[in-house]
């Protein structure tokens, strides 16, 4: 059986723990922005290309278009212009 922690060890194994989430969020929000970048380059490959994806992904094409738009790099952003 594994020894009564006492505050000390409580206090370090809480930090560690919201250590842990916050770096799986923030590595979580950079892979979402990747993955977007990278769908939003190939939804224009051809005509139609964006209703292929959204079928291999099982979502409308209209969230494709509001996910891209929304982690697409301001430089790119044809609505700034």
């Amino acid at each position: 059986m594994s020894p009564r922690p006492n505050d000390q060890d409580r206090t370090a194994l809480r930090g560690l723990v919201a250590e842990a989430a916050q770096h799986r969020a923030t590595e979580r929000e950079r892979l979402e922005a990747e993955f977007w970048q990278q769908i939003d380059l190939l939804q224009n490959r051809y005509h139609g290309a964006q209703q292929d994806i959204a079928d291999e992904l099982g979502i409308k094409r209209n969230q494709i278009l509001r996910q891209t738009k929304r982690y697409r790099p301001a430089a790119q952003d044809p609505a700034t212009d």
